[in-house]
């Protein structure tokens, strides 16, 4: 099998171009990422209930842009209240962070729908939507899902993407602290119905220090959609040479259940959705440690 190298690194995205040369020395990891989140930052909130009253204001007011680094805020803070919970193993805290994760995808589904970009608007009411189903009898978390899916409600059939676009697609799946795994798909020139698949796929963590950092697992191939399913075996190839994967597999029997073989399922459920699963075992993948491609991806444009 060939080694996909996992490397441990700061997901940019989280807190961009930081030069923080402070060290942290004492304190919980929720308060260290706290901290590296705040610091340097002008903007006008410190605290998720007040970045969230801000971006709204914001958003009202017309200022996007501000909007967007209002938003931004509140959803690191709300990943930091949901590391002070799991530290203190409070369920009521567990249970109100989850519900402030929530409320930041939606007003970032807000931003996103306020630019026109109803797609990644939607992307992120159905992922706070779907936030709701590993706890269906909590309130505070329900009421957060209520607001995402009344929101979806609104935009459901705007500018839907239907199938594969000519130009290409980007789907991605929001995981936590900012990060989204990816799976690009972009027409081979020359090969009718294959596209090229490209794959980044993410366990994100925060360091002894409070700093975003992330194991890692990518995935290259060529692949044809059959009924809108698309197969990949990953096995031995030279490093930077894609897996073919344009040929019907029908059956897989040869990898459920199989620890030393893996082959990842790339479905076209819904418009704007694609779901991927792994058959075989995720430690045969060649991914880093905790990193799986599993999961429902939506499909997002732009960075």
């Amino acid at each position: 099998m060939r080694a996909n190298p996992f490397v441990v690194a700061a997901i940019a995205v989280l807190v961009p171009s930081l030069a923080i040369g402070q060290a942290f020395d004492s304190g919980s990891r929720a308060e260290l990422y706290r901290r590296y989140v705040l610091a340097g930052k002008d903007v006008q909130c410190r605290t998720n209930a007040s970045c969230a009253a801000l971006g709204v204001e914001a958003l009202d007011a017309g200022r996007i842009k501000d909007a967007q680094a209002l938003v931004d805020m509140e959803s690191m803070l709300a990943d930091a209240a949901t590391l002070q919970a799991e530290e203190e193993n409070s369920t009521k805290a567990i249970s109100s962070a989850h519900a402030r994760v929530a409320m930041a995808l939606v007003h970032q589904g807000d931003v996103q729908a306020s630019l026109g970009a109803f797609s990644n608007a939607r992307a992120y009411y159905r992922t706070a939507a779907g936030l709701g189903k590993d706890a269906p009898d909590d309130l505070m978390l329900g009421r957060a899902v209520d607001v995402a899916q009344q929101r979806l409600a609104r935009i459901a059939d705007k500018e839907v993407v239907q199938g594969l676009p000519a130009s290409g697609v980007r789907f991605a799946r929001y995981l936590k602290l900012g990060a989204w795994s990816s799976v690009s798909l972009t027409p081979v020139k020359g090969r009718r119905g294959v596209y090229r698949l490209a794959a980044d796929f993410l366990y994100p963590t925060v360091s002894s220090k409070g700093e975003p950092v992330a194991s890692t697992g990518t995935l290259s191939a060529n692949v044809r959609f059959f009924a809108g399913i698309a197969r990949v075996v990953v096995s031995d190839e030279p490093a930077g040479v894609p897996f073919e994967a344009t040929t019907k597999l029908p059956n897989l029997a040869a990898f459920d259940g199989h620890a030393d073989k893996c082959l990842l399922e790339f479905r076209l459920t819904e418009p704007e959705t694609l779901d991927v699963a792994t058959h075989g075992s995720v430690n045969a993948c060649g991914f880093g440690p905790k990193v799986t491609a599993d999961g429902r991806y939506y499909l997002k444009t732009g960075s």
